[in-house]
């Protein structure tokens, strides 16, 4: 059976043929214009954005950032790789970020051209079937693409303080698998926000308030459980446990304390239920 063009075009919908995509707005496409010229993205961020970039580390320039991220390696591995083409995204949504920031600053000397706004449309589309997202840190300035999950954006969304919220997003990125350092300081400030809500939370589900407290201290979170030297706190289990597993149980205490958050979030929502049934009773009797 012949194939419409429209089913054509989704066949030819794949890793390899988006990456070609993508690095040739990125790299080779005109997609701004400003005092006269064009630009491309890269170009463009390197002669207008860079020098300010809080993300920028020691690099002095964009081609010195895409080098010290190994951005030709993600451009040819993304072809093959899911994981690698996540990366590239992030990698080329930061500088689209940036460019974009820049045409919101002064649309009159900064103008966008061609694939432009395409190049962000692509990009969503793919993080979206890939069920993944972008989030953004206001203090680093920096744009990270996480796994979409409806748990984190909802507890994200309860958060007053944009820092702990953005610690609740990172946990979720790539980077982070196998870094238990990191997960571990995520933990203990999630940890921490939580204490002040804690007896709150034991009014609503007692033992999930017991488990969450109870592991924040025994899973060398809180204390130092795993040296013989801190008797008091010293777990032989947790000591000689393999770091995977140490890993393990750190995502199932990260998913436990959003419950939590939702659990608390929801009390007040059954409050407020509460009080409008009451008052729909009052008002019918």
């Amino acid at each position: 059976m012949r194939k419409n063009i429209f089913e054509i075009l989704k066949d030819n919908t794949n890793l390899s043929n988006d990456t070609t995509r993508l690095v040739k707005m990125f790299k080779y496409e005109d997609l701004l214009y400003s005092n006269h010229e064009d630009y491309n993205l890269i170009d463009f961020v390197d002669e207008y954005c860079f020098d300010d970039w809080k993300t920028r580390g020691h690099c002095v320039d964009s081609d010195d950032f895409l080098k010290t991220v190994d951005f030709a390696f993600y451009a040819e591995d993304a072809k093959f790789n899911l994981e690698s083409h996540l990366v590239l995204i992030e990698i080329i949504y930061n500088f689209w970020n940036l460019a974009n920031n820049k045409l919101y600053e002064d649309s009159t000397k900064y103008q966008w051209v061609g694939n432009f706004y395409h190049l962000g449309d692509v990009m969503d589309d793919i993080l979206e079937k890939n069920n993944h997202t972008t989030y953004y840190d206001n203090e680093k300035e920096c744009l990270f693409v996480v796994e979409d999950k409806p748990e984190v954006s909802a507890v994200v969304e309860i958060l007053q303080d944009t820092n702990i919220a953005v610690e609740v997003v990172k946990y979720n990125h790539y980077s982070l698998k196998g870094e238990i350092d990191l997960k571990k300081s995520i933990l203990l400030r999630l940890g921490s926000e939580l204490e002040a809500k804690r007896k709150d939370l034991e009014k609503i589900d007692n033992k999930l308030t017991d488990d969450i407290f109870f592991l924040l201290n025994k899973l060398n979170i809180r204390h130092n459980n795993t040296s013989k030297e801190h008797v008091r706190n010293f777990v032989e289990c947790v000591a000689n446990m393999e770091s995977s597993e140490l890993e393990e149980w750190y995502d199932e205490l990260y998913q436990m304390i959003l419950l939590a958050f939702l659990l608390l979030d929801n009390k007040n929502r059954e409050d407020n239920i509460r009080k409008l049934k009451d008052k729909i009773l009052n008002i019918n009797s």
